[in-house]
C-alpha cells in the first residue's frame, strides 16, 4: 500500500533542518525549546520553511535579516 503525504507535510529530512536550525537559535538567544520565545522561534522557522526556505543557509540567514529589521525599526 502507498502512502501519500499532504503537500505541507514535513519529512524526515526537513525535520533534521528545521531542528538543527532551531538549535542553534536557542543556543544563539539563550531560550529553551519549551519557552515561550523557543516556541516563538519554531513557529518562525515553520513559517519561513513554508514559504520556501529549506536550507539551513535560507533559514538562518531569514531570521537574522528579519531580526535586523525589527531592532532598526
Amino acid at each position: 500500500m502507498q502512502r501519500h503525504l499532504p503537500p505541507n507535510a514535513f519529512y524526515p529530512e526537513d525535520l533534521d533542518v528545521l531542528k538543527r536550525v532551531f538549535d542553534v537559535l536557542c543556543r544563539e538567544r539563550g531560550c529553551q525549546p519549551g519557552s515561550p520565545e523557543g516556541e516563538a522561534t519554531a513557529l518562525v522557522l515553520v513559517n519561513l520553511f513554508e514559504s520556501g526556505r529549506r536550507t539551513e543557509e535560507e533559514l538562518l540567514e531569514a531570521v537574522q535579516t528579519t531580526q535586523a529589521y525589527r531592532k532598526a525599526s
